[in-house]
C-alpha cells in the first residue's frame, strides 16, 4: 500500500502544479504579463489587434507614438499599409480594452480630418 500511497500522492500534487502553470499561462495570455515581472516601463510600441489572412500571413494594428497604423505580415517581412487617421473611432469598434492598451502608450491626444487611412 505504501507504494500506491506514494504514487497517487505524487500524481496529484504533478497534476496541482500543471494545473497552476495552465491558470498563470491563461491570465498571462488574457490580461498580459504585468510590469513587475518584465522589469520595465510598458513600450510606446504595442500590437492593438491582428487578423490571420492565411497561413503565415496577417494584418495588424499597431500604436506607435500616439497614431494607429496598418500593417501586414508575411513569413519574412512586414510592409506599411496605412495609417489611421480616427484612431478614436477605430478602437471605439475595438472594445474598451483595445482603447485603453492604445492609450496607454500615449494615445491621448485628438485627432481631426477626413474618416479613413492616409498613406
Amino acid at each position: 500500500m505504501d507504494l500506491y500511497d506514494s504514487a497517487v500522492r505524487t500524481l496529484s500534487a504533478l497534476v496541482i502544479v500543471l494545473g497552476l502553470m495552465g491558470v498563470a499561462t491563461w491570465v498571462f495570455r488574457r490580461f498580459g504579463t504585468p510590469r513587475w515581472l518584465t522589469g520595465g516601463p510598458a513600450s510606446p510600441i504595442r500590437v492593438v489587434a491582428t487578423t490571420s489572412l492565411g497561413p503565415r500571413k496577417a494584418i495588424s494594428l499597431v500604436s506607435v507614438g500616439g497614431e494607429l497604423l496598418i500593417v501586414g505580415t508575411g513569413a519574412t517581412d512586414v510592409v506599411p499599409l496605412g495609417r489611421v487617421r480616427h484612431p478614436e473611432r477605430v478602437l471605439a469598434s475595438l472594445g474598451s480594452s483595445a482603447v485603453e492598451g492604445a492609450r496607454s502608450v500615449g494615445d491621448r491626444q485628438r485627432f481631426s480630418g477626413d474618416q479613413g487611412l492616409s498613406e
